[in-house]
């Protein structure tokens, strides 16, 4: 069975309150918007002063939490 199938299948099945809830989520999609990746979204939420920080981030938080190195282990 073909994907098209598959989902002309599934949409057959659907009562007609679960395809308006169905529309109501996915229809705005078809809208034309401008599409952003998701480096561009999370690029405009970062903070360039805390960019330094995180090398050697997780070392430090590793560090902070078990303790240095420990031979025995």
């Amino acid at each position: 069975m073909s994907t098209r199938e598959l989902a002309l299948n599934i949409f057959e099945n659907l009562t007609q309150e679960e395809l308006e809830e169905f529309i109501a989520v996915f229809g705005k999609s078809s809208q034309k918007s401008e599409k952003k990746s998701a480096r561009g979204v999370w690029s405009a939420a970062a903070n360039p002063d805390l960019i330094p920080l995180e090398e050697g981030a997780w070392e430090r938080a590793v560090v902070e939490r078990y303790g240095g190195e420990n031979e025995d282990t």
